[in-house]
Formats: C-alpha cells, structure tokens, sequence
C-alpha cells in the first residue's frame, strides 16, 4: 500500500479560502466597532463643550444690566452689573467669542449656526420703563457629517431688570 502524507494542492487553496472570507468579516465588524466608537467619543466630547459654553454665556448674561447696542443676530454688546467694561458675545467664523474691551475669548468653535434674540420689551416690574424679559441664544454644532449636528438653546431670564435703549 502507498500512503501518502501532507496537504493536496486543492486543501490549501480551500483553506485560504475560508480563512480570506473569516478575516474578511473579522475586520468588517471591527471597523464597525471602532467607528462607532469614535463617532460616540466625538458626539460626547461636542455635546460636553456645547453645554459648557451654553453655561458660560448663561453666567455672562444673567447679571448684565444695560444693553450697550441693539443686539444683532450674531452679537450681543453689555455691561455687566458687576464690572464696567463692555463685553460682546458675537458669532465670527464658525466660532463663539466674548469679547472683554479688545480681547476676544473664544468660548466654542465649529459652529454652523447661531442666534441671539432677544424678547420684544414689556414692562415687568409696572414702573413705566421698558424691560427685557430673556434672551433667548441658539446654535448648531457641527459643520461636517463626521460630527454632531445638533441644535444647543437657552434662554436667559437676566436678574436685573434691563432697560431696552
């Protein structure tokens, strides 16, 4: 009897054949895995930064008592009850700034929208003058498809009662 030993030429083609077709799926569903990932990391990380900075320009607003311009719908000059510079919120190539006299503080960059309105005045507080109720400031963070693109708003009720100039 002849007993041959060893692979045949077609066993080690089948072989590299299912093994080809399994790393094939292997790595499919780990791409998948890893840019779930990071597109759940950039989501977080965009998401975090937005509400820091709805807070920050919460914290600017609610102390300010006087308009010192007529607000657009990208900017926003005050003073502020307890310093007496002039400071700017103001939308300016796809970022957020606070302006302090000269210097601008960038608050949140890649910015595809934003909005600063403020409520038609009344009188409040029924001494004659007009006041401002709130102030509402709206934007969307992401300018490509690899980011989030969600709409961040509050609206600021000031604690002084600000005068409409």
């Amino acid at each position: 009897m002849n007993k041959q030993q060893g692979f045949a030429l077609i066993e080690l083609i089948a072989v590299i054949v299912l093994v080809g077709i399994i790393a094939s799926f292997s790595t499919f569903f780990l791409y998948t895995g890893f840019n779930g990932y990071i597109n759940s990391k950039n989501a977080t990380e965009g998401a975090l930064n937005a509400q820091m900075a709805l807070d920050r320009i919460s914290q600017e607003l609610r102390n300010i008592s006087e308009l010192t311009s007529t607000p657009s719908s990208t900017s926003l000059s005050y003073k502020s009850e307890d310093q007496t510079e002039t400071r700017t919120l103001k939308y300016e190539n796809q970022s957020v700034f606070i302006r302090v006299n000269t210097t601008d503080h960038m608050l949140l960059d890649n910015i595809s929208t934003f909005t600063i309105t403020k409520a038609p005045p009344q009188d409040l507080d029924k001494n004659g003058s007009n006041d401002v109720p709130y102030i509402e400031v709206a934007f969307r963070v992401g300018l490509n498809e690899n980011e989030i693109n969600r709409l961040f708003r509050t609206r600021i009720f000031p604690r002084h009662m600000v005068e409409d100039k």
